[in-house]
């Protein structure tokens, strides 16, 4: 289960939060179909915003909570929690914060898109509960190694 909380694999600690750091701006900062097809865009890029845009508009607020819950995740796992500082990582939670602003602020720039103060609270929720869950699993892990 401690692989879990922090991999060993430098692999896994520093390019899958990446990675998943870019696949998060990819599908919360493409533009809508129609803006797309103004600019000419592939048809892969259009078919792939209308699969985006593709249900309900409340299922597509909710699920920032999962995908920054996920992110914090990893961000812990990027700058290693240090136990004994805290049971998680300010860098990680910091780090988490400031992408959910910009990850929100930036669509006010993107066409057909705009911030909204409703995914903010639902970005900010994830990485309160990851923070949390983090938190709390990393001092069942250290009592039990203890």
């Amino acid at each position: 289960m401690e692989w879990f909380h922090l991999p060993e694999s430098l692999f896994i600690r520093k390019f899958i939060p990446l990675a998943y750091l870019f696949f998060l701006q990819a599908i919360t900062g493409i533009p809508k179909p129609d803006a797309l097809d103004e600019f000419d865009a592939s048809d892969f890029a259009i078919r792939f915003a209308e699969m985006l845009y593709d249900y309900p508009y409340w299922l597509q607020d909710l699920s920032h909570l999962p995908l920054f819950f996920v992110f914090t995740w990893m961000a812990h796992w990027f700058f290693g929690a240090a136990w004994s500082q805290n049971s998680y990582n300010l860098k990680a939670v910091a780090v988490s914060i400031s992408y959910a602003v910009f990850n929100e602020g930036i669509q006010a720039i993107i066409p057909d898109r705009f911030p909204s103060p409703g995914d903010l609270f639902m970005n900010l929720a994830g990485v309160a509960a990851a923070a949390f869950v983090y938190s709390y699993m990393t001092k069942k892990l250290y009592t039990a190694e203890s």
